[in-house]
């Protein structure tokens, strides 16, 4: 028998308000099989960074900062000057304040931490253990519901919805009393049939005091961020496809059964006092979370200088004479290195930056796959699809292909795949393992073709991305279109180093389809009229570059012209020869610097193939910038691989139709993947992922750190640690954008969200105009001293 609580009446009556809100803040986590990086802040980038980042304190319990220590240890060192300290100091915020703040965090208050009744009596009952507990029991109930591939039992009530099911299911579970949850079984049975009526219930029961509301429940769902995250996302690809989704309120509904269980089991045993119910709670370390949001200004702001003073001493031109060949890579930062050694490699060679689906957003389905899929930045819908002929050799591929998975999912549920069989076997076994696993990869070569999409649409296309990355005229004989991907064995993250703008898929289909739509003849007809003449004597070819090697293949997607041998011959060599370059230069970062040039090649190659490597390649680490300009503004740079690169020519834009896509797409997409680097480096334990060794996949979906607990988001901690100390600066994104101040402010009016990320201090915005640079700073545009 249940006992009853009667509460107080709310201080926040707009319940429905609250919770909408909520469930706004959390972001979505996309599943492994195409893990995209996601900004981790998306709910709350309509606030600015300093106001979000206190209520990250009090409801997840971290404020996305450094360490004090930290800003003071770079001070100290010189990373952070006495001149840039001060640019971040005002009347209120002087530099011997901000000073004394990291010298003595200990006298300045901060905010306190929202606490769930789990929280609190862990706090009365040191070994209770009861936020391990509610996080356990909720995980294992959608580790049930969420299932794709793992489980040989299926629950019979998962077609009812995840609330339904959970409160069919939890009515027979004993395991909560068994833990001391008495009459568990009971209150389950006790709470509504509809997930809303039980937050309603549940709500009344817990009768929050001195809190505010949403707050309130977005804590609830940060003590389960990452099965909210991936239900966030379930509810978001519901919503693109007008369907209606609840399940991020069954699972709040769910959290909060928990806790009002608790408090109606320790009420009942006389364990709860009244002020339990004030669920604010003093932050154990106290700091002020301005003070800090200005030193990670000053932190950020040395680089943005050194950068802005590079780039207006570089001249800012078109090429004249016709290019050698062209190569489109996409912007990704890891091409920024490769596309340094190629242009040595190739003499006049003209490389272009664009976004890795080169425009062609398709719904992509290969032989071997169930289903379609999207093959674009999440923030697309695919407007058309493609997919690749099942005949012959690729029919037999598929067949292999669909048979491999299905013995390496019945090599997983089997009694051989325990670590106490393959530790005693030993490496014998490893061959069998990579066989298994290889099967679940795409191994059709056969070409992408778009599927009943009419010429007018593939010239629509065409033309889009020609206009996109600012390539609609001076065509060399031979262009490149190179999409990239990564390869790596053992590694649930693997999509992870695919590329983002393909949606945690290579790029590999969208440059193959791109090239062949390029050198349609009717294509071709439509696009000139509409003012893009590509000659003749113009041919395109789809390539891949690998990213763990720095190889690149080409794809010979239709008869090459014999008058092309030579330049395809150039191509070839030159490509082998940027490869080479590139793993030379990335030798030191992976711990192979002191490797022969000899066995270089080699040593990284294998890290593909090796089931034992944490960091086969370290993907977007480092990243820090996009320069969206001309390439002769970057091209006697070294970047270090740490700047996404996309051509942009203002002049060739009147309309800003350009300019527009590329803060409304690339932009956005490079702040998801910047700031989900820097969170996981800031707060690793909130933020990221954990350490990969103890990694297991659940259902197929994301990954637990052990054998229980919450799904882990964010980046795994070999991501962005080489062992020693972090690789990964956590710097907020600097977008500098070569065009006027005026032309930026027009489009940024007409685009809000976008507009928001940068005033609100999520990310940063420096204008190239000419000689000079300008910072835009919550609205206003002030000088860069060059």
């Amino acid at each position: 028998m249940t006992t009853t609580i009667t509460p107080t009446a709310s201080r926040q009556t707009d319940h429905e308000s609250a919770i909408s809100a909520a469930l706004g803040r959390i972001p979505p986590l996309w599943p492994l099989n195409h893990f995209v990086a996601v900004n981790p802040f998306v709910g709350l980038t309509n606030l600015p960074f300093a106001e979000a980042s206190e209520i990250l304190q009090r409801t997840v319990g971290v404020a996305p900062m450094q360490n004090a220590a930290d800003y003071l240890a770079a001070y100290r060192s010189g990373a952070i000057t006495p001149a840039e300290l001060a640019s971040v100091a005002d009347a209120e915020w002087t530099v011997e304040k901000l000073l004394s703040a990291v010298e003595a965090v200990e006298g300045v208050s901060g905010p306190g931490q929202i606490a769930t009744m789990a929280d609190l009596l862990d706090r009365e009952r040191p070994h209770a253990h009861w936020s391990v507990f509610v996080v356990e029991e909720i995980s294992k109930w959608c580790g049930v519901a969420f299932d794709e591939n793992q489980t040989t039992w299926n629950s019979p009530w998962k077609a009812l919805g995840l609330y339904a099911a959970w409160r069919q299911a939890a009515i027979y579970d004993r395991n909560p009393e068994a833990f001391g949850l008495s009459e568990f079984r009971a209150f389950v049975a006790s709470l509504p049939e509809d997930s809303e009526a039980c937050i309603r219930h549940c709500l009344a029961v817990l009768d929050p005091q001195d809190v505010d509301l949403t707050e309130f429940l977005h804590r609830q769902l940060a003590t389960i961020s990452g099965w909210a995250g991936y239900v966030q996302y379930l509810v978001r690809e519901d919503g693109l496809r007008e369907k209606k989704n609840d399940a991020l309120r069954d699972l709040l509904a769910m959290r909060l059964a928990y806790d009002a269980a608790l408090v109606c089991a320790f009420a009942r045993d006389g364990v709860l006092r009244t002020e339990s119910r004030h669920f604010t709670t003093p932050h154990p370390v106290c700091r002020t979370t301005e003070a800090l949001v200005r030193w990670q200004t000053a932190f950020e702001s040395g680089y943005q200088s050194r950068m802005a003073c590079e780039l207006v001493r570089q001249p800012s031109h078109t090429p004249e004479t016709r290019p050698s060949a062209q190569a489109v890579f996409c912007i990704d930062v890891r091409s920024e290195i490769y596309r340094r050694h190629l242009e040595t490699a190739l003499p006049g060679v003209q490389t272009v930056g664009f976004a890795g689906f080169f425009g062609f957003p398709v719904a992509h389905r290969t032989p071997a796959a169930i289903r379609s899929t999207a093959r674009c930045p999440v923030l697309l819908v695919p407007p058309v699809e493609s997919g690749e002929p099942l005949c012959g050799e690729a029919a037999a591929a598929a067949v292999h292909s669909k048979a491999a998975a299905g013995a390496w999912k019945a090599f997983q549920n089997s009694a051989t795949s325990c670590f106490s069989f393959v530790e005693s076997v030993g490496l014998t076994f490893g061959g069998v393992l990579a066989r298994l696993n290889k099967g679940g990869e795409s191994c059709c070569g056969t070409t992408p073709e778009l599927e009943n999409v009419p010429v007018s649409t593939r010239a629509d296309l065409a033309e889009g991305a020609l206009r996109n990355m600012s390539l609609t005229s001076n065509f060399a004989r031979l262009v490149l279109i190179c999409g990239h991907g990564s390869r790596s064995t053992n590694n649930p993250y693997a999509s992870a180093l695919d590329c983002g703008a393909c949606g945690g898929h290579a790029g590999d289909v969208n440059a193959r389809l791109a090239a062949a739509t390029l050198n349609e003849p009717g294509v071709r007809t439509l696009i000139a009229q509409r003012g893009i003449v590509i000659p003749e004597d113009t041919v395109f070819v789809g390539g891949m570059h690998q990213t763990l090697s720095d190889d690149v293949t080409l794809f010979a997607d239709g008869p090459l012209p014999a008058t092309h041998a030579k330049d395809f011959e150039r191509l070839k060599n030159a490509l082998v020869l940027a490869g080479a370059g590139a793993r030379k230069e990335r030798a030191a970062s992976l711990g192979l610097g002191d490797v022969a040039d000899a066995d270089l090649d080699g040593a990284i190659r294998s890290r593909a193939l090796d089931i034992s490597q944490v960091r086969p390649e370290w993907g977007l680490a480092g990243n820090a910038a996009l320069i969206a300009a001309p390439r002769s503004r970057t091209a006697s740079l070294k970047l270090d691989g740490r700047v996404f690169l996309h051509n942009y020519d203002a002049g060739a834009d009147p309309e800003d139709n350009v300019l527009t896509l590329i803060l409304c797409a690339p932009v956005v997409v490079a702040s998801w993947i910047n700031l989900q680097y820097y969170a996981s480096r800031v707060a690793p334990l909130q933020y990221g992922s954990g350490n990969k060794v103890l990694h297991n996949v659940v259902g197929g979906i994301g990954v637990m750190e052990g054998n229980a607990g919450d799904l882990r988001v964010g980046l795994p901690l070999q991501s962005i640690h080489d062992g020693e100390k972090f690789v990964h600066e956590p710097r907020r994104l600097t977008v500098f954008l070569e065009a006027a101040r005026s032309r930026i402010d027009a489009v940024l009016d007409a685009q809000p969200p976008v507009r928001e990320l940068f005033d609100n201090g999520w990310i940063h915005l420096v204008a190239l105009e000419g000689a000079e640079a300008w910072k835009r700073s919550a609205g206003q545009w002030n000088p860069v001293a060059v």
